[in-house]
């Protein structure tokens, strides 16, 4: 592995981080209102990041992983809230349709989504289970030309503002995982329902949202993929969406680390400087430490997907360990605060609680390291 960045990438994170550290200007009115700017989401999508990772030929930019990674970590240095529907444009729905998708429905989507007016979201937990696939209820039945499906999802993000929606469900409960499919759900399909949003601590400015679908007609040709795959491509998205977790995790840390570090020279306690004490020095130097181990591991796991090695253990990996070092380096810039970090309208309370969901969404820390001890077992 080449550890030195590309000139290419390098000139797009620092384009980032540009663009970031103007959009940063709008935090302290959004923590005032709890809501985004519009200049945000139109900034965003005008400099392109709605197309990271869709092939040029459908108006995207395509770059290669390390270069989303490294483009991804910049843009989690922002609140969360500013760039929720880029995360489901470079995650699992979109790489479905990308790998598997038919060329129509790739004509039919992935212009929009890289343009940023077709707004995604991917359907899997359920009421009654996330991880454990047999314990999927949602179902689907062919019938002639349509597919009928029935069943609820849960704590579905941007299921609000998606024009497709990815769901999967079980088209022959006899065969466990190898009877799972993917289907295309267009929000206006008769039979599909939304809840009140599910207000959340942090993360989501519009919470989360459980679908139901009660009859719903679908299209055969809505099929996405091979009927009896949809458990392997759920796992194939996540296994890179749990990479781009880890640079939501850690830009989240960075911009942390970075407050803390400037508060702790700023900040006089006995006359010197809260950077002087070496408490505080240490617990500096450990944040910066564990944020640089972990960006290794992300870069390392980007490394393996960029070059189309099997990285279900390595973003494992990622996924539990930048999270919670992230978690952890929150917790430490908020330490350095004192009570000021506790007060609403900080950055490193914002983080603080917006990092926390990260160890439960797309795979729990728990389901991750269950994972990577059978396979050191096996």
């Amino acid at each position: 592995m080449d550890f030195n960045l590309s000139p290419d990438t390098i000139a797009m994170q620092q384009s980032t981080r540009e663009v970031v550290d103007d959009l940063l200007l709008h935090e302290p009115r959004f923590q005032e209102t709890n809501e985004v700017p519009p200049i945000v989401d139109e900034t965003l999508m005008k400099m392109g990041y709605y197309g990271l990772t869709i092939p040029e030929e459908y108006g995207g930019t395509n770059v290669d992983k390390i270069t989303s990674v490294t483009v991804q970590l910049e843009l989690a240095r922002m609140p969360p809230q500013f760039w929720p529907l880029i995360r489901s444009a470079v995650g699992p729905t979109p790489h479905a349709l990308i790998r598997h998708g038919t060329p129509a429905q790739k004509d039919k989507w992935l212009p929009g989504i890289a343009a940023g007016t077709k707004r995604v979201c991917f359907a899997l937990t359920e009421p009654g289970g996330g991880s454990d696939v047999n314990a999927m209820k949602t179902t689907a039945v062919r019938k002639g030309d349509k597919w009928i499906l029935n069943g609820t999802k849960t704590f579905i993000s941007n299921a609000n503002k998606a024009d497709i929606i990815v769901v999967f469900a079980k088209t022959d409960k006899s065969k466990g995982r190898d009877g799972v499919s993917a289907f295309i759900i267009e929000p206006s399909t008769k039979g599909f329902a939304i809840s009140a949003p599910m207000k959340t601590m942090g993360w989501m400015v519009d919470g989360l949202f459980e679908l139901s679908f009660d009859d719903c007609e679908i299209p055969a040709e809505n099929l996405l993929g091979e009927e009896g795959r949809g458990f392997y491509y759920a796992l194939e998205g996540l296994s890179e969406a749990r990479v781009n977790v880890g640079c939501q995790a850690l830009g989240g840390g960075d911009i942390a680390l970075e407050h803390a570090l400037r508060y702790a020279k700023e900040r006089f306690t006995f006359g010197v400087p809260l950077a002087s004490h070496q408490v505080i020095q240490h617990m500096l130097a450990d944040m910066t430490m564990e944020q640089h181990i972990a960006r290794l591991l992300l870069l390392e796991a980007a490394f393996g997907v960029q070059h189309d090695q099997d990285v279900r253990l390595k973003s494992a990996y990622v996924k539990v360990f930048c999270t919670e070092t992230a978690n952890r380096t929150a917790d430490k810039a908020l330490q350095v605060f004192g009570g000021a970090g506790y007060i609403k309208g900080m950055v490193v309370e914002r983080v603080f609680r917006d990092l926390r969901v990260l160890r439960i969404y797309e795979g729990a820390s728990e389901i991750q390291r269950n994972m990577i001890a059978k396979h050191i077992l096996k």
